[in-house]
């Protein structure tokens, strides 16, 4: 017992060495730990990840009927997502994958802001594209094939490895509330050999111009978010020296700052319509549906051949066909008269706003036709932003004081724009 008490007594007379002494053997402990768990991890890793190869290996070896192509797969690869760790991610979890399926993969990757935009723009010559990165690198994507005047976004699916820091979109289309694990990323990467298509909403966003300007070009992404939040979060990565900590101390230290604190905005929406006889077109049939795909993927000599018909590999492959080329519905029976109507509300005081697809976390209740409108508090203090800041940083859900289902939505910043915006900055689209 006395030599307890002499312990605590050199532990009080030396402040400064107990402290330091405390600290390096929390360290040791914690490294210790952390080794453990790396072993241990390393090792459930290869045993999963060999039995996703197995999977793989299993298409790889299935005979192709003497008139089909291999599948050829381009990769958008941004090097610099994750903060510059989505090369190695993807080269350890998805390569492999796609390579023993038998699949021509070619990668390239993006050098700067927009090139992904560029690259869709003038895609050919593959089946689908496959994007390894983060909300940034989708938004482009989607903004380039769905500006082109072609078929393109019919015949070019897109698949989502959620292989970003911000990867809020990816998340929410696999169901995913934490950051994505490599069993996450090693199904995402089978669901392209298995050719499991499901469709995805999109939110067309129209700059307005003045009349004096040329029309901008629209900008596609699956969620909108202005404001003082936004801008916070953006600055996260220069307080780099911070660690992990710099998630939470960007919304300390951009408190002061100049930030988007004045939202106010007038709004013009409509409410939201699952088609009638107004805005619903004529309905495709069957026929019509074959009609426009006879003759796309064969060659000259394809007619001097026999049929093979429907070759069966041993297993029941679903539906995969995209749902721009199946029958639709006929509504043209349909009656709504709210359809179109369009309600006005002005909003102020508020330094958040969002527009969200259902392809969101907080969203992905809505039905296709919906877009979820919301306004975060009004008058928030310097306290409350850095609490609802850490808030989202924690558990990731936002809170709103008002929120409203929309079909489509105008906004017209009334407040005063920092940064000399004249209009949303590309950072607001993901």
């Amino acid at each position: 017992m006395s030599r307890i008490v002499k312990i605590f007594k050199a532990f009080r007379n030396h402040p400064k060495k107990t402290i330091l002494f405390s600290a390096l053997a929390a360290y040791g402990i914690n490294y210790a730990k952390s080794k453990y768990e790396f072993l241990l991890m390393s090792g459930k890793e290869e045993q999963l990840l060999a039995a996703y190869c197995k999977e793989a290996s299993w298409y790889g070896d299935q005979p192709l009927p003497y008139s089909a192509n291999h599948r050829h797969i381009t990769v958008l690869l941004n090097p610099a997502a994750a903060g510059g760790k989505c090369k190695a991610q993807f080269d350890k979890y998805c390569a492999p994958l796609l390579h023993l399926a038998g699949l021509k993969v070619a990668i390239v990757r993006t050098e700067h802001q927009g090139q992904a935009r560029d690259l869709m723009a003038i895609m050919e010559k593959t089946d689908g594209v496959v994007l390894a990165g983060g909300d940034g690198t989708l938004s482009e994507a989607l903004t380039g094939l769905l500006r082109r005047t072609d078929d393109a976004a019919s015949r070019l699916p897109l698949s989502i490895l959620p292989l970003g820091a911000c990867s809020v979109a990816g998340k929410a289309v696999w169901g995913l509330s934490e950051q994505p694990q490599p069993r996450d990323l090693l199904e995402a990467t089978m669901a392209v050999v298995r050719e499991v298509l499901s469709p995805m909403d999109v939110m067309e966003v129209l700059p307005l111009t003045s009349a004096d300007e040329n029309p901008a070009k629209p900008i596609f992404a699956c969620m909108l978010e202005w404001g003082a939040y936004r801008d916070a979060w953006e600055r996260r990565d220069k307080y780099w020296y911070w660690a992990t900590l710099r998630r939470y101390v960007t919304y300390l230290f951009s408190s002061y700052k100049d930030l988007n604190w004045d939202c106010s905005c007038s709004v013009l929406y409509t409410l939201p319509c699952a088609g009638c006889s107004r805005c619903a077109g004529p309905a495709s049939s069957p026929q019509d549906v074959k009609e426009k795909n006879i003759g796309r993927s064969k060659r000259w000599y394809h007619y001097l051949l026999p049929s093979m018909g429907n070759v069966n590999l041993g297993h029941e492959k679903p539906d995969t066909s995209l749902p721009h080329t199946r029958p639709t519905e006929d509504r043209s029976g349909v009656i709504n008269p709210e359809c179109g109507e369009v309600h006005e509300e002005t909003v102020g005081r508020v330094c958040d706003v969002r527009v969200a697809t259902r392809n969101s976390p907080a969203a992905s209740h809505l039905l296709p036709h919906q877009l979820l409108f919301r306004t975060g508090a009004t008058d928030t203090s310097t306290t409350e932003f850095i609490s609802e800041g850490w808030r989202r940083t924690s558990s990731g859900a936002a809170t709103h004081a008002r929120e409203q289902l929309v079909g489509s939505i105008t906004i017209r910043p009334t407040g005063e724009l920092k940064n000399n915006q004249v209009s949303f900055q590309s950072r607001y689209y993901f």
